[in-house]
């Protein structure tokens, strides 16, 4: 298995570790995964490899092959909660695309709503924006980048964050609530955690087409279940890694900056139509999203 991020994420001891130990036990022993981090392939680069069968499974998030397909990062555009997502057949909408990329989806794990923030080395202006800062961030966070005045977001591995808001080279960056800036220290280099947090986010577990289909029956019910149980068990685990984490990082010395008044209520519905619109500029992909937006709407989950 290929990881985006390192140990110091939480997702990784929180949702790849544990599925690959549950599976073992599930399986006694019969099906056994190795796990390798961004170290071994970047992330930005890990989706073919697991395509193509150089490695079996991915724990990633959409936004780091954002190039190819767009459409499990645009699935957090989506209104509704866990189980009305699952519900509406979406995720099974968003499996079948991704197999024609020659990989499924065996796990969705996601967060509560509010989990990706802004850390930045200063707090906002007068007027409760951005005005003109340089922020590293993925696409999905140019529709509130656009609101706040900041700029295009930044592309850059987590890796060269520390570096790059020590020197200025950014002021700011986008992570998720759950953990990281602890481990990471970016404390250190940034005092400030912008709020409201915003949307949610998915961080699914691949696994190469190929090799699932030469699975028994019997071992494919072992990673769909247990993929299942890592669905509802970081769910919970996300909010309570959130209440932590900022707890930890005020005790060293962070403090929260506010989005202004007048711009705060516009931050939802920033971030899901600026991610609908990035989604869809690349033509290739573009009738893929607009047929997901569709899917959605049906479902009452989308604008």
């Amino acid at each position: 298995m290929l990881a985006s991020w390192d140990k110091n994420y939480p997702g990784v001891p929180g949702i790849a570790e544990p599925f690959i130990k549950n599976v073992e036990a599930a399986s006694r022993g019969n099906i056994k995964i190795t796990l390798s981090g961004p170290e071994a392939v970047p992330p930005f680069e890990q989706l073919q490899p697991v395509a193509s069968g150089a490695f079996h499974f991915l724990y990633s998030h959409g936004s780091y092959h954002f190039g190819v397909t767009p459409i499990l990062a645009a699935v957090e555009a989506i209104g509704g909660d866990v189980a009305s997502r699952r519900a509406s057949g979406i995720l099974d909408h968003i499996d079948r695309q991704y197999q024609k990329l020659g990989v499924k989806i065996i796990a969705f794990p996601s967060t509560p709503d509010g989990t990706y923030q802004i850390i930045l080395r200063q707090p906002v202006s007068p007027a409760g924006d951005l005005q003109g800062r340089k922020l590293r961030g993925t696409p999905i966070s140019s529709g509130l980048f656009r609101l706040l005045g900041a700029s295009p977001p930044v592309g850059m591995a987590p890796g060269e964050i520390y570096t790059s808001l020590d020197k200025g080279v950014i002021e700011g960056t986008v992570w998720t609530v759950q953990g990281g800036v602890l481990a990471l220290r970016w404390y250190e280099v940034a005092k400030y955690l912008l709020r409201p947090a915003y949307g949610f986010s998915i961080q699914p577990i691949f696994m190469n087409l190929n090799a699932w289909n030469r699975l028994s029956d019997a071992e494919r019910k072992i990673l769909l279940e247990e993929g299942r149980k890592i669905e509802e068990s970081w769910f919970r685990e996300a909010g309570r890694l959130a209440e932590e984490e900022e707890k930890a990082l005020i005790a060293k010395g962070m403090m929260l900056t506010q989005v202004g008044p007048a711009l705060r209520a516009k931050v939802p519905a920033a971030f899901s139509e600026g991610l609908w619109e990035i989604a869809a500029q690349n033509p290739k992909t573009r009738k893929d999203v607009e047929e997901l937006r569709q899917f959605a709407r049906q479902k009452g989950l989308a604008n």
